[in-house]
């Protein structure tokens, strides 16, 4: 009888209403995407002519210390992946799908996570490479901080980013054994010395794995601004005014950081972290207030060509890392060097394969094929 009661008091309770999903959030994650895969779209061939090398030079990485636009890619990836955890677990938890939620699950994601980025890198270098600093992989360590503070509150959320810029840059600055010219030198760094260590080796460019520490601040923050934005009690204006100032804070706290501690993108300093979340929060707020408040308006074409990207986001990073190898090979072979006098047909290569990278996302989207992890 108990349990018959039970039972039947559990089937008339009403579910929970699903949180509504947010358009600007999926065109956000498409863009990013886009930007990734359009590698600077064609713009690096032009970095010898003397008109567009100044633009060119916005679509590369910074060579150490400094932020270009295209810096802001992985922070971007990042932030949105915490933006989308609140809305994703009310999500499971309206529809009681209780293997969606919890520490098992959390981890089998990550550990998933890893795998594909190694795998994605495996085949792009044509053998056995574990790669611990691509996206994916970072995105494996942090995801796993944000899920550990996702309930707890702006509070706890705050002061456990706060807690992994400090242990970040404690680390750098505290720790230096033999081979640490100083905290924060190329390729002589406590980073680079853990890694070979570790891995038994250095990552090109002067990445270093213990990123996702300083990393997960940019992933937490963006659990911060998911909640800000699911929260029916304030109005839209009230988020995205909240977005937009944290926005500008995280700029300029950024900015006078940097005074103290170096901006440097690959070796994710404290400043850059607080930098980069400065602007991933202006970036959600601008496509919140554009597309979001639009009402019953239609939505613009261009946002639902990147709305149908970043629906398959981890299947186009995945289809790109394992085929652009490949493109650039066969382009080479016959478009020759990419030199002054041969950039552009180089341009429209690469413009062909973007348009089939977005065409693939359109097949699978109308297909309703969507790659879940």
């Amino acid at each position: 009888m108990g349990t018959q009661t039970r039972t039947a008091r559990v089937q008339s309770t009403p579910a929970a209403p699903l949180p509504p999903r947010l358009y600007s959030l999926d065109v956000y994650r498409g863009l990013t995407m886009i930007w990734m895969f359009a590698n600077g779209l064609g713009l690096q061939y032009f970095r010898k002519d003397p008109l567009l090398a100044p633009f060119a030079a916005q679509f590369t990485h910074a060579d150490w210390e400094g932020m270009t636009p295209w810096d802001l890619i992985q922070p971007f990836f990042m932030f949105i992946v915490g933006v989308a955890m609140p809305f994703a677990f009310a999500a499971r938890a309206a529809r009681s799908d209780e293997s969606g939620t919890g520490w098992a699950r959390v981890l089998r994601r990550s550990a998933l996570l890893i795998l594909l980025g190694t795998l994605a890198r495996s085949i792009q270098r044509g053998g056995p490479n574990l790669d611990l600093i691509n996206v994916l992989g970072q995105i494996a360590f942090t995801y796993v901080f944000a899920y550990a503070v996702l309930n707890r509150g702006w509070r706890v959320q705050a002061a456990a980013a706060a807690g992994l810029l400090v242990l970040h840059t404690a680390l750098y600055t505290m720790i230096h054994p033999a081979g640490v010219s100083s905290s924060w030198a190329r390729g002589a760094n406590f980073g680079a010395w853990l890694d070979m260590q570790i891995l038994g080796k250095n990552w090109g460019g002067g990445y270093a794995t213990i990123n996702f520490i300083s990393s997960g601040a940019n992933t937490i923050f963006g659990v911060m601004a998911g909640w800000v934005l699911i929260d029916k009690l304030r109005s839209p204006g009230a988020k995205i005014r909240t977005l937009a100032l944290w926005g500008v804070a995280g700029v300029a706290g950024g900015l006078m950081l940097w005074n103290v501690i170096p901006l440097i993108k690959k070796i994710w300093t404290a400043s850059f972290a607080i930098y980069s979340a400065g602007f991933s929060l202006l970036a959600l707020a601008f496509f919140y207030w554009l597309l979001d408040e639009r009402g019953n308006k239609p939505q613009p074409a261009w946002s639902r060509i990147a709305a149908m990207v970043g629906a398959n986001s981890i299947f186009i990073y995945l289809f790109h890392e394992t085929l652009y190898g490949f493109v650039l090979r066969l382009g080479r072979s016959v478009l020759g060097a990419a030199d002054a006098g041969n950039a552009l047909p180089w341009l429209l290569y690469e413009w062909a394969f973007i348009a089939i990278e977005i065409a693939v996302c359109y097949w699978m989207y109308q297909r309703k094929i969507f790659l879940r992890v």
